[in-house]
């Protein structure tokens, strides 16, 4: 129960507001179901016994007051009565449905975009050590496990709950022995079901949870790879490990739908077998036939009602059981997503934020970094200065810390202890002041399936572009003459990942990208050591004419791509030397 309660505290006061608001409208239609039920009681008695009006003078009185004297038109008006109760009661459940609905799905759709900024706003070490297919599952199931399988699950089962009480009540004023016949026999086996399957439950759903995870790992690895997976012919490969682990999926779900469906089963064999040996004793203790009737059409009638109402119970707690594993996992993150004072700050990545001001130097002063969990030092107490303009080479064998240096430069990383300064200025007391002044350029360049024109201003509204400044940069990144061999021009689509393109044509758009945001620094992470000695010298030419307007720090093996530069730093052995 305390697991079950945990839900509720990941709700903001609304989502409570609301959730107390369903709650007033379940027992309004739970009232309504139970009333429809009881209602037909008197009604069957009615039809059945034809001095009824007669035996009953004060009723007689007031409905003559409307013309109504016989028992045949007695008749016709409860019914009709009774159509328009039930036409108020379609209404209210209707209403009830719509606001389960929109309170399950809005809040899904909230929950999801939430997420989604969340994680995009985590630290870069956390998505280091962690596997995208999590993220992409707690993305797209978080919401709906949430609002959906769990939080609506429970208001259903009080809704439930509710309806069950209100038929058990009116069965206890129509006939006590079969209400605490029924109490007796209905409780118990409940508790029993829900405690019988509840560890296996929990258990498939600890399962299921891993499986998502994990065959959609290698959805996404097998896709992601596909020219070296068709060039080494390791399709079978990709194909046996998601095979296998969509397997372990679907028997995990095909466990849990068998155990889902199993109680309903037994429950109406009990209903069934209940009502059965009601009608035997009866008539065994001496009961007339014919006046056990009445209240055996009543307990048929609840037991239509009352057999899918438990089913259902079992059923939602069943359901809630599975998904609780994943919200489990999930709940600090979900907790973190009610506790933002601020939901706009997903959407603000650098809007209205002002460029840190550089106008002299950026200083590495006493730089100090080690991964977590590691003993190995990368780099210590480092300190050099790069003056505005200059054209700046990293070098320093494989795993010396150079990309790690970068990597603190763009803020991505936090220094154990020292800083980095512009003009004075630590850049850590205002990352995005800095990151504003900052252009990327990494080894590979990861373009999205769209237009050339929507890479290079990859974030930026479609009519916020500007034709100017798009321009610009394809000049600068030499691209025009490329770009006017196309017959959509700029707006030519580059495909997945841009498979569309040649490896120099991406770089290429990588850099006119960098260039879009008029950078005051260019940060080059092997930039072109994939591509061939002729394009690396024509993109090399290309950074250079860049050389003097903004700064330029260039990671590179080759040292041919550095002889331009105006000096070098050297990372060794966790020390930086200048040449």
């Amino acid at each position: 129960m305390k697991a079950f309660l945990k839900i509720f505290t990941i709700l903001t006061p609304k989502q409570m507001r609301m959730c107390f608001i369903l709650i007033c409208f379940m027992f309004i239609g739970a009232a309504f179901e139970a009333v429809g039920i009881g209602a037909l009681y008197p009604l069957i008695n009615i039809i059945g016994r034809p001095d009824w009006l007669e035996n009953h003078k004060k009723i007689f009185d007031i409905v003559s007051i409307v013309g109504i004297r016989s028992h045949r038109n007695f008749i016709i008006f409860c019914a009709g009565a009774l159509i328009i109760f039930y036409c108020a009661k379609s209404l209210a459940l209707i209403i009830q449905t719509k606001l389960h609905l929109r309170f399950s799905l809005e809040n899904q759709k909230d929950y999801t975009e939430r997420l989604y900024a969340y994680y995009l706003r985590k630290p870069y070490l956390y998505h280091v050590n962690i596997n995208s297919a999590v993220l992409q599952r707690n993305i797209t199931t978080g919401g709906r496990i949430v609002f959906a399988d769990i939080l609506v699950s429970a208001l259903s089962v009080i809704t439930e709950l509710i309806t069950v009480f209100i038929i058990w009540i009116m069965l206890l004023v129509m006939d006590w022995v079969i209400a605490i016949s029924s109490l007796c026999v209905i409780a118990p086996l409940i508790v029993l079901i829900l405690k019988y399957f509840r560890k296996r439950i929990t258990k498939q759903g600890e399962i299921q949870n891993a499986c998502i995870a994990d065959y959609t790992k290698w959805l996404l690895q097998g896709l992601g790879s596909v020219k070296e997976t068709k060039v080494m012919q390791n399709e079978n490969y990709f194909c046996k490990m998601f095979s296998a682990a969509y397997t372990k999926y679907s028997d995990t779900a095909r466990e849990f739908m068998f155990i889902d469906k199993l109680p309903r089963i037994i429950v109406e064999l009990t209903g069934v077998c209940g009502i059965l040996l009601l009608v035997i004793v009866k008539i065994m203790t001496g009961v007339e036939p014919q006046s056990i009737v009445p209240s055996l059409g009543v307990l048929g009638l609840a037991a239509v009602r009352l057999m899918p109402s438990v089913n259902r119970i079992i059923s939602l707690f069943n359901t809630i059981k599975f998904n609780m594993p994943l919200f489990n996992e999930m709940y600090d993150d979900l907790l973190a997503i009610k506790n933002e004072k601020d939901k706009d700050e997903q959407k603000r990545l650098h809007a209205d934020v002002e460029k840190m001001s550089f106008d002299k130097e950026i200083t590495v002063r006493d730089l100090t970094f080690s991964y977590p969990n590691t003993k190995k030092t990368v780099f210590k107490n480092i300190s050099f200065s790069i003056p505005k303009g200059s054209f700046v080479g990293i070098i320093g064998a494989s795993g010396a810390g150079k990309t790690t240096f970068v990597d603190i430069l763009l803020g991505l990383l936090p220094p154990e202890s020292g800083a980095i300064l512009v003009d004075g200025k630590n850049i850590y007391d205002d990352i995005s002041s800095w990151l504003c002044n900052i252009a990327y350029v990494p080894q590979s360049i990861y373009l999205i399936d769209g237009s050339i024109r929507e890479n290079i201003a990859l974030g930026i509204p479609a009519d916020k572009v500007s034709e100017e400044r798009i321009r610009k940069v394809l000049k600068m990144a030499e691209l025009s003459d490329f770009i006017e061999t196309l017959s959509e021009k700029e707006n030519t689509r580059v495909g997945e990942r841009g498979a569309l393109l040649s490896g120099g044509q991406k770089q290429r758009i990588g850099i006119a990208r960098a260039l879009y945001a008029n950078p005051s620094v260019l940060v080059l992470d092997e930039a072109t050591s994939a591509l061939d000695n002729e394009t690396e010298k024509s993109i090399t030419s290309t950074i250079l004419k860049l050389k003097g307007e903004i700064t330029i720090i260039s990671i590179a093996h080759r040292l041919s791509t550095l002889e331009n530069c105006d000096f070098k730093i050297k990372i060794e052995s966790g020390k930086a030397f200048r040449m």
